[in-house]
């Protein structure tokens, strides 16, 4: 069953899930960048932190919604 076939609340399910581990990977990979990153600019620290977001993201959290 594909996302637009689904009904509103598990279209619903789908974004709150999505959401949640976005926020969390986020929060992990700048965690486990900050020791590193002090005194850095905004644009290194996430040009750093963009890739393994995306990683986490198709390969990790994406997979876990559509279950």
């Amino acid at each position: 069953m594909t996302i637009a076939t689904r009904s509103p609340l598990g279209r619903l399910r789908f974004l709150g899930t999505l959401m949640l581990g976005a926020y969390l990977l986020i929060n992990l990979i700048l965690l486990a960048l900050s020791p590193f990153s002090d005194g850095w600019p905004t644009w290194l620290v996430t040009a750093l932190a963009v890739p393994p977001m995306v990683l986490g993201m198709v390969y990790l959290v994406m997979p876990i919604a559509r279950r």
